[in-house]
């Protein structure tokens, strides 16, 4: 498994983790009779949807996705070894920033400083879904030399 693949699994795996404990906490939390505020339970959402899910479909893609040797021979069909470190960093930062400063966004400080961090978390998450679309779509392609009955 190539590193930048066992880098998206390991982040997918410690967030599936953090949102399990975060909603048992909430579980055993509201047990006790304390109301947990509705954003917490986005954040919930976001590591798990988007810390486990789409990191551990990035990875595995980026691994089992088939070579392209015609247009990247450096690096013997994969991609710029840079493309895939951009995306993690900006998929797992906008992440971990909206999970620290949503909530204090929300509850708390309703600040222009707050909105701005926010919206270029959200931005960095983009731009990182855009670059992994940019490094599979050359990827996904028809066999550049099909056997017969094949299209």
């Amino acid at each position: 498994m190539p590193l930048e693949s066992r880098r998206f699994a390991k982040a997918a795996l410690l967030f599936l983790f953090l949102a399990f404990v975060a909603g048992a906490a909430f579980t055993i939390v509201r047990g006790a009779g304390i109301a947990v505020p509705a954003i917490f339970a986005v954040e919930h959402g976001h590591a798990g949807f988007i810390g486990f899910l789409v990191n551990i479909v990035i990875g595995i893609a980026l691994w089992m996705l088939p070579l392209n040797r015609e247009r990247y021979p450096l690096t013997q069909g994969r991609y710029p070894q840079w493309a895939p470190a951009l995306c993690f960093w900006l998929l797992n930062g906008g992440l971990a920033v909206r999970i620290v400063t949503e909530p204090a966004y929300v509850l708390a400080m309703h600040t222009a400083l707050f909105a701005i961090v926010l919206d270029l978390a959200a931005l960095a998450q983009v731009a990182a879904i855009v670059i992994f679309i940019a490094i599979a779509w050359q990827r996904v392609r028809g066999p550049s030399h099909p056997a017969p009955g094949v299209r």
